[in-house]
């Protein structure tokens, strides 16, 4: 009897006709049935139209621990994982979100975190503290990683002086700052009125950290030595993130803790507390 070995074999990628999106493909990998749910709960009562900044990942750690936020006032759950603390400082009319400090988003929930909390809060304008990185930051320009310059994404034709320089193509920005941008960008044909969208990074000595495929509560990383930013530039940045909002703040940006560490206690104490109250991909 003569046995087929190619028999048991999936068809070669070419032989899936287009037209079979509606039927059964073999080289489906996942069912539509098991996309995750993404369920978001936002604490907190804000009033909506106010400026909204937000500082995210390791740039935002380490900016919060020198930017007297005062109490925090509310908290994003992401499928029940505290991923944004909310605050409203007195020293200015803008609310702030410190987001994934502790957790990171996955691709699949950034869409839906970033319009709950835009639906939510309605922001006047947005302003987005981020990191990249230099070792993949592509220019024709060498420069010494102490040298790096911080770096800025920006809609409405926002720009800004030196020495922030433009996130240039071919680079991209794949996080929830970039969801946050895609969405500020979408949202405002529909709009009475022109919102501005502005993203300050950081410049980063690691390489750009992929997106989990899962959420989980771990803790994550906090700056290292090489990457705890001077305070000229925090200053710097720290008063753009406000002005570029039309939210100036009275205050100077100050380290806390000058081995940034002093911080980490108070903050969990926060995050732990708060958690009680409730219960327990994107490109530009």
């Amino acid at each position: 009897m003569e046995i087929d070995p190619l028999a048991d074999a999936l068809p070669p990628r070419y032989a899936i006709e287009s037209d079979d999106e509606d039927e059964y493909n073999p080289l489906t990998t996942q069912r539509a049935d098991q996309v995750p749910i993404v369920n978001i709960k936002i604490e907190g009562q804000f009033t909506t139209g106010c400026p909204l900044v937000v500082a995210s990942g390791p740039a935002g750690d380490f900016w919060a621990d020198g930017a007297d936020l005062g109490e925090q006032q509310g908290a994003i759950f992401v499928n029940n994982i505290q991923v944004g603390l909310l605050f409203k400082p007195s020293s200015t009319r803008a609310v702030v979100l410190v987001s994934e400090v502790t957790t990171a988003l996955p691709l699949w929930s950034m869409n839906k975190y970033v319009n709950d909390i835009l639906d939510r809060l309605q922001p006047s304008a947005i302003s987005i503290l981020d990191v990249y990185s230099i070792q993949s930051y592509i220019s024709s320009e060498l420069l010494p990683l102490h040298e790096a310059p911080v770096r800025y994404l920006s809609l409405r034709n926002v720009s800004l002086l030196d020495p922030f320089q433009k996130f240039a193509p071919p680079n991209i920005l794949q996080s929830t700052s970039a969801a946050f941008m895609y969405a500020m960008n979408i949202r405002t044909p529909f709009s009475s009125h022109q919102s501005s969208a502005v993203i300050l990074l950081l410049p980063s000595p690691d390489i750009p950290r992929t997106a989990p495929s899962k959420l989980s509560s771990s803790r994550l990383s906090r700056p290292s030595g090489d990457q705890a930013w001077s305070v000229e530039m925090m200053v710097e940045v720290d008063e753009r993130l406000f002005v570029v909002v039309g939210a100036k703040r009275s205050g100077t940006w100050a380290l806390r803790s000058m081995s940034h560490a002093g911080s980490t206690l108070g903050w969990s104490k926060k995050r732990q507390n708060l958690a009680e109250v409730g219960e327990g991909s994107m490109y530009i």
